[in-house]
């Protein structure tokens, strides 16, 4: 289920840049940090198991190893698995529970303990509303992440596709070249990302939690295509009787361009999670964004904005869709004026462990409209009002490392990007394909 850490994602794309011309260049996104939800995946995988195979594995264990838990109980496999999420050995917890799993399901306390192994090896612990709140209270849980990448893209800096402008002149249109930073320009980069996480459960079934990523990138290409910036965002969720979840959070945004332009951002987050039917949940909020560019107060603005939204997990994968449509007003004299806004977005995450062991494929897609109330400039197009169409296509693969290195995870990611506008300026596409591995603590 996705977090309100990560639906905090779709207002940043339209933070300012330092020109009204700059405007069109998006912040890049850091990818969704879904919790993997596998665990009807697993049960559905292995009840084509034959029961000899599991027997024989187990026999085998117990020669080479007089501790393996094939023996024991299941509540002391719970145990062992507990014990091993706390030292932070999530691939040996995830391991132990999965074999459980295929033969006492219905394990009291193993569906937890399998969620945050899980969690540990995807770099975070379940940050979703749904996550069960904390069996033990008044202790903070807290662990760290570190992601390293690197990849090409086609278009770096966000910039627009054509190299030059038509302005529309009183005298009649001329072609402008656009200055050489602000030209698409591809290349290969490396990108780092460090994050923290810290929960703590308490008294009525409420969670903290408190979040913070520390992200960069380095091209050797400056201004627009390097830039480095933090995310933090603090959540409190309620845990229902009903089996329903309500939630509110804040959070702050910063991010350097080397072009010398800051760009900053706040949130205020609303859920609430209806009850489960069938295999899905429906969701409805209230998102509250402030954002402005240092130095140029003129690209500051506010949005308001409601969403609604399904979460389904499912025997055949985990899937999300969002809608969300809202308001954004213009602080001041912005080109463009206040701004209608449109999005959707949808997610599907199904587990491949006939690829690789704890391994799972992500697929996104988003579309994402804009429409601006007053004419964006007369120069541009006649005076024409702008209208912006987004699509975003990405496909993600994680999979385990244990051959080459404990506890690393290998990442892949390719993302397709395509902007469409009434006015050239900010028409836009961009390929990007990256590779990478991260680690848990």
């Amino acid at each position: 289920m996705p977090s309100l850490i990560n639906a905090c994602a779709y207002h940043l794309y339209a933070l300012p840049r330092n020109t009204a011309s700059d405007a069109l260049r998006h912040i890049p996104q850091q990818p969704n940090k879904i919790h993997t939800k596998r665990l009807l995946l697993l049960l559905a995988f292995t009840a084509l198991t034959p029961s000899f195979t599991l027997a024989n594995t187990c026999d085998s264990q117990q020669l080479n190893d007089p501790t393996s838990s094939c023996h024991k109980s299941p509540e002391q496999q719970v145990k062992m698995a507990a014990e091993l999420n706390a030292m932070q050995h999530y691939i040996q917890a995830a391991d132990l529970i999965e074999r459980l799993l295929m033969q006492y399901p219905q394990t009291q306390g193993a569906a937890e303990q399998y969620q945050l192994a899980l969690a540990g090896m995807e770099g975070k612990h379940p940050v979703a509303i749904t996550v069960q709140p904390l069996k033990q209270q008044n202790a903070w849980q807290i662990n760290t992440a570190l992601q390293v990448r690197t990849g090409y893209s086609s278009n770096l800096n966000q910039a627009p596709s054509s190299s030059s402008v038509q302005l529309t002149l009183p005298t009649g249109p001329i072609a402008l070249n656009l200055l050489p930073q602000f030209q698409q320009r591809g290349g290969v980069g490396g990108e780092t990302l460090l994050s923290a996480n810290a929960m703590r459960g308490f008294a009525n079934n409420l969670q903290w939690q408190i979040k913070g990523d520390l992200y960069g990138r380095e091209t050797g290409s400056g201004g627009y295509a390097d830039y480095q910036g933090t995310n933090l965002l603090s959540s409190l969720m309620s845990h229902h009787d009903n089996g329903s979840e309500t939630g509110v959070a804040v959070g702050f945004n910063a991010l350097h361009y080397n072009a010398d332009t800051y760009l900053f951002a706040s949130q205020l987050m609303l859920r609430h999670t209806g009850t489960k039917r069938l295999y899905c949940k429906p969701q409805t909020g209230l998102d509250l964004l402030w954002q402005r560019q240092q130095g140029n107060p003129l690209l500051d603005s506010h949005y308001n904005g409601l969403m609604v939204g399904g979460l389904c997990d499912t025997p055949l994968g985990y899937y999300s869709v969002n809608l969300g449509a809202g308001w954004d007003w213009a602080a001041s004299q912005r080109p463009g004026g206040d701004q209608l806004r449109g999005k959707i977005d949808i997610t599907g995450i199904w587990s491949t462990p006939f690829i690789s062991a704890t391994s799972f494929i992500k697929a996104t897609a988003s579309y994402q409209e804009s429409k601006d109330m007053q004419a964006y400039s007369p120069w541009l197009n006649y005076g024409a009002t702008r209208q912006l169409n987004r699509l975003g296509l990405g496909l993600d693969y994680d999979w385990p490392l244990d051959v080459i290195v404990h506890n690393w995870r290998g990442v892949a990611s390719v993302k397709w990007q395509n902007q469409d506008s009434n006015i050239s300026l900010f028409t836009m596409n961009a390929l990007e394909g990256w590779l990478g591995v991260r680690t848990a603590w």
